[in-house]
């Protein structure tokens, strides 16, 4: 496969904003003004698309609605970026429809997280363009941005060239699930080192694409994995399908991100994802790295899917090998 990269983002430039999965709520209307706000403080223009703010059942539009916007925005040539709004669980609801070639053709930024998983490693798999995964509009820039996320955002997008990430030293919960939660910083589940282009996401998502065409290569990759409200049980079913769907005899290392909300439904019989995945990945020998700066209610960094990276678990290492943007 042909790896394609977008343009860099520079002063000036516009960015368009998507909704392919659920619609805004109204409550959290205020955080998508804030999200724009914060893209036009960068010195961007933020065009807002036909449907980002539509409804239709749980669902930002129909199906045909959220594919115009897409395609629209790709057509564009005045956008040089499009950023999803926020995530929901109908995103799947478009792939069957999506122009592969239009996107190709017109290589642009895409951003999302959660639900966008779906279209980010689908559209990677299918054209070769490098897509990104961790900020929206609404919990990614509508809300405080730390000085590190901000340079990480300027390095993966304005400038290109990212290297190393470290551990947040200031990391915290944003939502009262887990604002309490104590951060033990980036942990070594299975020594080792391997490099690989980066694909992954939320793990519900992923596992939503086997059996499809749609379902990401793995082969010699990277894989990172998130969660939102599945419970460790859950984990344990989704992590057993992906061993034996064979993704864990393709990849060549594995990140684990912040699993949100993955705990017993019984409390006396709860357990870290880290200890779930030692025990499905028993037979296996790849190098697995625990972060905390991917996935949902937290802070992310960028993660460019389709970019070369290396782990070195024990070291706690995690780099971004090549340009992200050119």
């Amino acid at each position: 496969m042909q790896i394609i990269k977008p343009k860099k983002l520079q002063k000036g430039d516009t960015v368009a904003i998507v909704s392919p999965s659920g619609g805004v709520p109204k409550e959290l209307k205020g955080q998508f003004n804030d999200g724009v706000k914060f893209l036009e403080s960068l010195g961007l223009k933020v065009k807002i698309c036909k449907n980002a703010l539509g409804r239709y059942y749980y669902s930002s539009g129909t199906a045909e609605e959220r594919l115009s916007d897409i395609h629209e925005a790709f057509s564009d040539k005045n956008v040089k970026a499009v950023i999803m709004s926020i995530g929901g669980s109908t995103a799947n609801n478009l792939l069957d429809g999506l122009n592969f070639d239009l996107i190709k053709k017109n290589p642009k930024i895409f951003s999302g997280i959660s639900d966008g998983t779906t279209l980010l490693d689908t559209i990677f798999s299918k054209t070769g363009l490098v897509t990104y995964h961790g900020p929206d509009l609404i919990f990614g820039f509508g809300l405080p941005m730390s000085s590190i996320f901000k340079e990480n955002l300027i390095k993966t997008w304005f400038e290109g060239k990212v290297g190393q990430l470290r551990s947040n030293p200031d990391w915290k919960g944003l939502d009262k699930l887990n604002k309490d939660e104590k951060y033990k910083g980036w942990q070594c589940v299975q020594k080792g080192k391997s490099n690989g282009r980066l694909v992954g996401g939320n793990i519900t998502c992923l596992e939503n694409l086997d059996n499809t065409e749609f379902r990401p290569d793995y082969k010699n990759k990277i894989l990172f994995l998130e969660a939102y409200m599945v419970s460790i049980e859950d984990v344990d079913m989704v992590l057993t399908h992906f061993r034996q769907a064979k993704v864990f005899d393709e990849i060549n290392g594995l990140i684990l991100g912040h699993f949100y909300g993955a705990h017993a439904l019984d409390k006396n019989e709860d357990r870290e994802v880290k200890d779930v995945i030692l025990e499905v990945t028993k037979d296996y020998s790849f190098p697995i790295l625990e972060v905390g700066e991917i996935g949902h209610n937290v802070e992310n960094y960028i993660i460019p899917i389709g970019c070369r990276a290396t782990i070195d678990a024990e070291k706690k290492y995690f780099s971004i090998d090549e340009e992200t943007v050119i």
